[in-house]
């Protein structure tokens, strides 16, 4: 038998752990909702950059400190559920339970969304998160729909969680709130923590409305020229830099070699000429796409080609060759030098290659964006020529 004097009484409070993490969950919850409204509505900038980044650490930072509480719920026993009927009871169970499902499930349809999109996630830009999925924008836009869709439902389940305590404290005045407030028996903290809950959404609601409205009038429409396939020859150019330490990488869907003659036992005679559409440049985002087209990126509207044009190439092994020449970018001409190899592909010769280039030396980027893009960009190129 049970000795009723050993047995662990309910506790009347929430613990001092659990209290910290509710309401620092809550701040991040807020902040992440709210910056992710706001920024999706500006126009393309590094500042625009940053707030993504953030707003994935905060997710990330929410989905850790929801694992922690679940795990920290499901050891210690919370305060017993306050007199009411049984439907009220059932509720606040599905509430609280559902509210750490999206907890978890919010961050991770986000990390899903951006890996999706090609776009790794750096946390604090320091520790490198492995991409879940391969890059896939079709996914990806059902992804970034998923994502939120499920924080429409996090902040109605908020609602009502937020109504149901102000309920307990103004209608039947039980203590509810107080027992997840920092300090035991503080009226002042109750009514402090309800005007907070009413300010949080508030602004969440202005945000939202002032958000969808600008978002839509200021998304530019995909250029559809951006679709065309390669006519000149097969194979892909590539542009890999970083942002925030996110590495992402871009593609020229457009280029045409205007001369390209190799012959392996003869490299001293060989010649390149390759032309690249500038406009053609594809991050797999409509908005970033427009955005490189403009004066400080690229200036495709007086500089609409990039140009590389060999002047010697040495051969380094049977395989392995080197050209060196100018690469003009923007109407400027500098000297590069491009590693690449030569390989027999069926009835195709195929040459692979890469160059470092500086952003910086070419003009590309004003200075807002130094502190958000490395200079350095790898420009990787795979072409294959079918032998005539």
């Amino acid at each position: 038998m049970i000795d009723a004097s050993q047995t662990k009484p309910v506790p009347t409070r929430y613990s001092p752990p659990a209290i910290g993490l509710h309401w620092l969950i809550a701040v991040l919850i807020f902040a992440g909702y709210a910056l992710g409204l706001f920024m999706v509505a500006l126009p393309v900038s590094a500042e625009k950059l940053r707030y993504f980044s953030f707003h994935k650490w905060i997710g990330v930072s929410v989905f850790l400190l929801a694992l922690l509480r679940v795990l920290w719920r499901a050891t210690h026993q919370p305060p017993a559920l306050p007199e009411g009927a049984r439907w009220e009871h059932a509720a606040a169970h599905f509430t609280h339970w559902a509210l750490y499902g999206l907890m978890l499930a919010i961050p991770l349809s986000g990390w899903l969304h951006s890996s999706a999109a090609g776009y790794t996630t750096v946390y604090f830009g320091v520790l490198p998160l492995p991409d879940l999925l391969q890059k896939n924008l079709p996914l990806s836009e059902q992804l970034g729909a998923v994502h939120g869709w499920l924080n429409y439902a996090l902040i109605a389940l908020l609602l009502g969680h937020a109504g149901a305590a102000i309920l307990h404290h103004v209608g039947r005045r039980d203590g509810v709130l107080a027992r997840m407030l920092p300090l035991s028996g503080a009226k002042t903290w109750a009514n402090l923590a309800m005007l907070l809950a009413i300010a949080a959404f508030s602004l969440i609601a202005v945000l939202f409305v002032s958000g969808e409205s600008r978002d839509a009038a200021s998304r530019p429409q995909q250029d559809a020229a951006q679709t065309q396939a390669v006519a000149s020859a097969s194979g892909e150019i590539t542009a890999e830099f970083r942002q925030m330490n996110v590495p992402v990488t871009g593609t020229f869907t457009r280029f045409k070699p205007e001369t390209l003659s190799f012959d392996a036992d003869a490299p001293e005679a060989a010649r390149a000429i390759i032309v690249v559409d500038a406009a053609s440049f594809d991050i797999g985002d409509a908005d970033y796409n427009a955005e490189v087209r403009k004066a400080e990126w690229f200036d495709t509207a007086k500089f609409p080609e990039a140009r590389f044009e060999s002047s010697a190439v040495r051969k380094l092994d049977a395989t392995h060759f080197e050209a060196t020449g100018e690469l003009t970018i923007k109407g400027k001409a500098l000297p590069v030098t491009v590693p690449f190899t030569v390989a027999q592909d069926g009835g195709a010769t195929v040459y692979t290659g890469e160059a470092k280039v500086s952003r910086a030396a070419y003009g590309i980027g004003d200075d807002s964006w130094n502190d958000v893009l490395d200079d350095a960009v790898i420009v990787r190129f795979r072409i294959s020529v079918a032998q005539p």
